[in-house]
């Protein structure tokens, strides 16, 4: 994962400040993917966690300019760090969150996220396989419309708006199913096959932010 490099002068220096770490995740999707990230930390609040300060924002657009996205606001937050001499004002990790799908950007995205110190985690085909193995095994290749169609008969009434009760602790099942799938897709800022996901990396580093700081 991709650490910040804070400037030599930067200090955290005000007795009292929050010390939790700085999480940046910019979503290809504006309202499941939010949701989802959004429901993982009030999850990991509910336990002996001390939560990372994660921001996560859904953009709405193509691989390549949700990188593109996550580099500006990752440079905006170290900029403004160096301006008001203040390390709590960057970021400690930034995170980007794709699908496959047939986006022809993707490649170039990986490339981008490479160069730029971006961790961008991808599934394949779409976002939804990650939740859908919250509830069951799926190794086969799928279509979108397979997932949506096998996650609708789990959760009725769902049009891409998760219900309050999603089974946000079962991510440790969803990782392993996630892992058998495609043993191999196991890092950030690489594509697997279908279906795979590496979404629990990001989950994964969530959760570690907070242990970390428990610690200190």
């Amino acid at each position: 994962m991709s650490p910040r490099r804070s400037p030599a002068s930067l200090t955290r220096p005000s007795a009292g400040r929050d010390p939790k770490k700085r999480i940046l995740v910019i979503c290809e999707g504006v309202v499941t993917e939010v949701q989802y990230f959004n429901g993982v930390k009030d999850h990991f609040k509910a336990l002996p966690v001390d939560i990372a300060h994660c921001d996560v924002d859904g953009w709405g657009r193509d691989p390549l300019s949700v990188v593109k996205e996550a580099v500006r606001r990752r440079d905006k937050a170290r900029s403004a760090a160096r301006r008001q001499r203040d390390a709590f004002l960057a970021y400690d990790e930034t995170w980007a969150v794709v699908d496959v799908d047939d986006h022809a950007s993707l490649d170039e995205a990986i490339r981008m996220a490479r160069g730029s110190g971006i961790n961008l985690v991808i599934s394949r085909p779409c976002f939804e396989i990650w939740l859908l193995w919250h509830y069951q095994d799926c190794p086969a290749a799928l279509t979108t419309r397979d997932i949506q169609r096998k996650l609708a008969a789990r959760l009725p009434n769902y049009d891409k708006h998760l219900p309050a009760d999603f089974p946000y602790r079962d991510h440790q099942r969803a990782e392993r199913r996630a892992r058998q799938a495609d043993p191999d897709h196991t890092a950030p800022n690489r594509k697997g096959r279908n279906p795979s996901t590496n979404v629990w990396l990001l989950v994964n580093g969530i959760a570690r932010a907070g242990r970390e700081e428990k610690r200190q």
